[in-house]
């Protein structure tokens, strides 16, 4: 049960997410896709705080792992979108969970990357 405390860290950054898209408050920066860059990243960390989660709590292949990652983030995406539909002065964009599913893979990819390099305990560097 105790590992279940590794998914804390991605529990709180979508309760701050929900927080902010209900607010109707919008920056519209009229340069572009900036806005979808904002979803990537933001979803870019959601990703590696999913794959703490999954990484470490879960006895199952590192690919089953990412796939729990990418799909639970992707729901999370949905849910977000679908959420902002019912805001006042927010829409829902199909680009912006494209987005959001780009960073997502980004953020697992750097996980995954951050976590190969930590040696194993007890091993030695020889």
């Amino acid at each position: 049960m105790k590992k279940w405390i590794y998914f804390l860290p991605a529990l709180t950054f979508y309760l701050l997410i929900f927080l902010l898209s209900s607010s109707h408050i919008s920056v519209d920066l009229d340069i572009g896709h900036l806005d979808k860059v904002g979803h990537f990243l933001e979803f870019g960390l959601m990703g590696f705080l999913l794959a703490i989660g999954f990484f470490n709590a879960l006895s199952v292949s590192s690919s089953t792992k990412f796939v729990l990652t990418l799909g639970s983030g992707l729901i999370l995406a949905i849910l977000d979108e679908f959420h902002q539909w019912f805001v006042p002065f927010r829409n829902s964009d199909l680009k912006d969970i494209l987005a959001d599913a780009a960073g997502l893979i980004l953020g697992i990819l750097v996980f995954r990357c951050l976590a190969g390099r930590k040696k194993p305990a007890g091993r030695s560097t020889r």
